[in-house]
C-alpha cells in the first residue's frame, strides 16, 4: 500500500537491509526485533525478504495504525 511505503521511505529510505537506532531498529519498516516477532516474524527483520517484511508491516499497521511509526507515520 502507498501509505506503508510512504512510511518505508521515510524510515530506512526504502531499504530492506537498514539498521537504525544504534542497531535497535531494523529493516525496511525499521521494525524492533520485539515488534517484528509480535506480528509472526523470526530471526532479524534486516535479513528477512523485503515481501516479508511488507506483509509484517500491513499486519502491524493494521493492528495499531500509523502511531507504531511515530515520525514517519504521522
Amino acid at each position: 500500500p502507498a501509505h506503508l511505503q510512504a512510511i518505508a521511505q521515510c524510515e530506512s529510505g526504502g531499504d530492506p537491509t537498514a539498521i537504525g537506532g544504534g542497531g535497535l531498529y531494523r529493516g525496511k519498516y525499521q521494525f524492533h526485533v520485539d515488534t517484528w516477532r509480535s506480528v509472526g516474524g523470526s530471526g532479524d527483520p534486516a535479513a528477512a525478504p523485503e515481501a516479508e517484511q511488507d506483509r509484517r508491516a500491513i499486519i502491524l499497521y493494521e493492528r495499531s495504525g500509523p502511531g507504531q511509526w511515530p515520525v514517519c507515520g504521522a
